[in-house]
């Protein structure tokens, strides 16, 4: 059971780990068009349920192993404000994360309840997504559970906002022929706009999605900005670096195990480039032989060559 993964580079957020709270299955309310993880019926609750001392234990040990980490990463085969205990490891999380920020990726869809919204309080940062302000667009892209209502969703979104003291974050990612239409980026600028938001991400299809929907255009997705430009947003646009280059102290530092590699691709696909720029060479071996053993495959997405798992081999 791996609820630890990476370190992996952020290009926004730095060297993290990442910590599943569903790492043996995917568990969300959302099937969306996009997401790198296979597709599967969207679902109300967990059903399968880590307990709070192991995914503690799984941090203490990583945080002991990996010293230079600037975040600890809470998210998910899924969604992660699912998780029933989500409160209650916030809290004991503090005893031992020491300096490390703590950063939660959301949709966003729970953060009227609560339940959820005092627990995600605790974090250091916040980044929820937003992928559109209509009701049929959102069906159709984020595919949610039956009855699920947007309105209510908005709502719980600007309250935490107004609630939340930490770093707010939002993304939105756009998807070729689905959200990206003017209207629909005006809709969600206005949305925005009246936030205390640290970073606006806006971005398209960078790495294989679970179903065959096509990114938009650098061109395009700079066209789409300039709307929330036009509200004082603050945009920021995706730009595929070397690794090596935006953090040179963590080159080839990463060391992981089969397992670790298994499960870093089932939840993240990795560029050719990025795995040639933070795992060390041992690691690299490992991933060769996992390519001849046919457990890991490269998969070409806009030019970037990916590893990634076999449809057999993800999570379902």
């Amino acid at each position: 059971m791996n609820i630890i993964f990476g370190p992996i580079h952020s290009r926004r957020f730095g060297e993290s780990l990442g910590v599943d709270l569903s790492p043996q299955t995917k568990q969300c309310n959302y099937d969306c068009l996009y997401c790198e993880l296979e597709g599967k019926k969207a679902q109300m609750s967990m059903q399968e349920v880590l307990k709070v001392e192991d995914i503690l234990k799984a941090i203490k040990e990583a945080l002991n192993t990996y010293k230079q980490i600037q975040s600890l990463t809470i998210t998910a085969n899924g969604e992660p404000t699912l998780y029933p205990y989500l409160y209650e490891l916030m809290l004991k999380l503090e005893d031992i994360k020491g300096h490390t920020q703590t950063l939660l990726l959301t949709n966003g869809s729970l953060l009227w309840d609560i339940n959820v919204s005092r627990a995600c309080l605790l974090f250091d940062k916040v980044k929820f997504s937003l992928d559109a302000l209509t009701q049929a667009t959102f069906k159709k892209i984020d595919r949610p559970i039956k009855n699920i209502d947007l309105e209510k969703i908005l709502q719980g979104i600007y309250q935490f906002s107004a609630d939340f003291s930490g770093e707010l974050y939002a993304e939105i990612l756009f998807v070729k022929g689905i959200n990206d239409t003017i209207l629909e980026a005006q809709k969600m600028a206005r949305f925005l706009a009246p936030m205390r938001l640290k970073r606006l991400d806006i971005s398209t299809i960078d790495r294989p999605p679970a179903y065959a929907v096509k990114p938009l255009s650098l061109e395009e997705l700079q066209k789409l900005a300039q709307v929330f430009y036009a509200y004082n947003l603050p945009v920021s646009l995706p730009t595929r670096i070397n690794p090596t280059k935006a953090n040179p102290t963590a080159t080839k530092s990463i060391d992981l195990s089969r397992e670790q590699i298994l499960k870093t691709l089932a939840l993240r696909p990795m560029s050719k480039e990025d795995v040639k720029g933070l795992w060390n060479n041992s690691t690299q071996d490992l991933l060769q032989n996992l390519i001849k053993a046919k457990e890991v495959i490269t998969i070409s997405l806009n030019g970037v060559e990916f590893y990634d798992l076999p449809k057999n081999l993800h999570p379902k």
